[in-house]
């Protein structure tokens, strides 16, 4: 017998439990849901925390991997060339040391923030120490007069942006503070260098602090033919003795260091994700592209980014200084939808508070129930508590959010009414153009009928278990693929979870594909995704290749090892 993990259907337990029935709308699915039942077993909503010098010992790191991290950011604007590499190295090891107690690789996927020079205020009078309060119902004038470059004041500061006094009146700019929130200036008048604004929120700042201007639109200067070959002799040589000045630099360290995704700042329309792809160039066309849509401007042009970036990335904090806060849970329903939609992942940052963590329950939950496919949280390693507790340990703080994090997710989604997704995609109703498409379709149509714990696919590009995810199955897929950086992108979908397959390949296609589900049915036992007598499908191809998804058969899992079929 090749494969002993089939047994034949008159096999099956017949006192095997079934699932009651899927309800026909979400106000009896909300009536009819038990709260002493348990979450699901393994989490499908991926988990982003930022890695930089607080949390960068490969220890840390994995005990946050351990904890539920599925996807780790880095922040390059803020770190020395040296310091990133030597961020990347604590990553690649944690890793290691994770999949070596495991027994297997796990994928963790890396992204950056790549951003151009900011807009950012001169120092001020006093020196690079000196702060300034900015009061309410003030008055403050911002120039471009490169005298007030060292002397700015409370009365007077100098911004270094050319295009100032093109502003118009009534106007927003928006100051970073030393203190809680944002500092909001009002234009009320323009000057030849200058402009007059008026203090709608105060604060306090320093030297050097970023401004942000709001609804106003960014120019992108297009790359010659020159400076894109300039970009790629960077990224084969070394730049760790170059400074991260320009988003060009930080694109090609990144595309040097094999980074899975970028994160685009303030997209606004498709000219900055095309301009992004240019700097990437041939090497770094299988990196990811994120849109941020942090503007009114690019929550506009929703459509058009969407098309062409891999996904989006939402910061609710940062949209609202550029959109009304009431209607910020309306652009978080619409980019969630219009994400879903399409079948592109969707990032949105949370915030879970380590003192009054139940505020943030319902906020996370309700992102997953949107349809969020990673959460991007931020973790506080300098928390008041350690002025009343001398003995807290931050790390542990983090690790208990993230843990935390991950079982109201699970929660979430044990009670998500699948019909709601399910039904509202356009792909399970539309004609299909392509036969992969409708293989996916079919197959994911065939596991809910089935009832089905699984879908495991074979991949290569990861397309297959792209398109599966767009339809939104009511259980967990596993990818099966050989490429490394295909199953670290792959954590970007909700509902995927890859497996980084690197034995020997079998001469003949049909020994090589048993090979790879049998390692899929030993992982799916390990993650106890699978047991005796539970259906599952397998979504395969053919033969070799790219494009070749042609296959789905409905097995059911026996307790018996699996063997080698050589």
């Amino acid at each position: 017998m090749a494969l002993p993990w089939h047994i034949p259907l008159e096999a099956i337990p017949s006192l095997k439990e079934k699932k009651g029935p899927i309800e026909t709308s979400q106000f009896k699915h909300y009536c009819n849901l038990n709260i002493h039942e348990n979450p699901i077993e393994e989490l499908q909503t991926g988990l982003m925390c930022e890695i930089g010098m607080n949390n960068r010992e490969p220890s840390v790191i994995q005990r946050l991997i351990a904890s539920g991290m599925t996807v780790a950011r880095l922040n390059l604007r803020d770190l020395e060339p040296d310091a990133c590499a030597q961020l990347i190295q604590s990553i690649r090891q944690a890793v290691y040391n994770y999949s070596a107690e495991l027994e297997f690789v796990y994928p963790l996927a890396l992204i950056v923030d790549v951003r151009g020079p900011d807009i950012i205020t001169g120092d001020l009078k006093g020196g690079p120490r000196t702060i300034v309060d900015l009061l309410q119902n003030e008055n403050i004038r911002l120039t471009t007069d490169g005298s007030w470059r060292e002397c700015g004041t409370s009365d007077c500061l100098f911004v270094g942006y050319d295009h100032l006094t093109e502003l118009q009146q009534g106007d927003i700019l928006f100051v970073d503070s030393l203190t809680s929130g944002k500092i909001k200036l009002i234009v009320s008048e323009v000057g030849d260098d200058s402009i007059e604004c008026f203090i709608a929120v105060g604060g306090t700042i320093g030297s050097k602090m970023t401004v942000r201007i709001s609804k106003v639109p960014t120019e992108i200067a297009p790359l010659d033919r020159k400076e894109r070959q300039s970009i790629e002799s960077m990224a084969y040589s070394d730049t760790s003795q170059q400074a991260f000045e320009y988003m060009e630099d930080q694109i090609a360290w990144a595309v040097a260091s094999d980074i899975d995704a970028v994160l685009v700042p303030n997209s606004q329309t498709i000219q900055d994700i095309r301009h992004v792809r240019d700097i990437l160039s041939e090497r770094g066309k299988h990196i990811l592209v994120f849109a941020c849509i942090d503007s009114v401007i690019g929550l506009d042009n929703i459509d058009d980014l969407l098309f062409e970036s891999d996904g989006i990335y939402l910061d609710r904090c940062i949209l609202s200084t550029d959109l009304p806060v009431e209607k910020v849970f309306i652009a978080q329903k619409v980019i969630l939808a219009k994400c879903n939609e399409v079948g592109k992942p969707c990032i949105c940052k949370a915030v879970i508070n380590e003192q009054i963590p139940t505020l943030c329950v319902t906020d996370i939950a309700n992102l997953v129930l949107d349809g969020a496919d990673t959460l991007s949280l931020e973790l506080h390693y300098d928390s008041p508590l350690k002025k009343f507790s001398p003995a807290f340990d931050a790390v542990r703080m983090a690790e208990h959010c993230l843990a935390a994090a991950a079982v109201i997710c699970r929660q979430a989604e044990r009670i998500t009414w699948h019909p709601k997704i399910y039904g509202n995609i356009e792909l399970m109703q539309s004609s299909l153009e392509e036969p992969t498409k409708s293989i996916c379709v079919s197959a994911v149509e065939l596991a809910m009928r089935s009832q089905a714990v699984v879908i495991i696919c074979l991949t290569n590009s990861g397309r297959t278990a792209k398109i599966l995810s767009h339809a939104k199955p009511t259980c967990p897929i596993v990818a099966v693929t050989r490429a490394c950086h295909t199953a670290r992108q792959l954590r970007f979908w909700r509902g995927v979870r890859a497996m980084h397959y690197f034995e020997v390949a079998k001469s003949s296609w049909l020994v090589e594909a048993d090979a790879r589900i049998h390692a899929a049915l030993d992982y799916c036992k390990a993650k106890r995704l699978l047991r005796a007598g539970d259906p599952y499908v397998i979504v395969t191809g053919s033969r070799r290749g790219v494009g070749y998804c042609d296959a789905i058969r409905l097995l059911y899992a026996s307790a018996r090892e699996t063997v080698l079929v050589d």
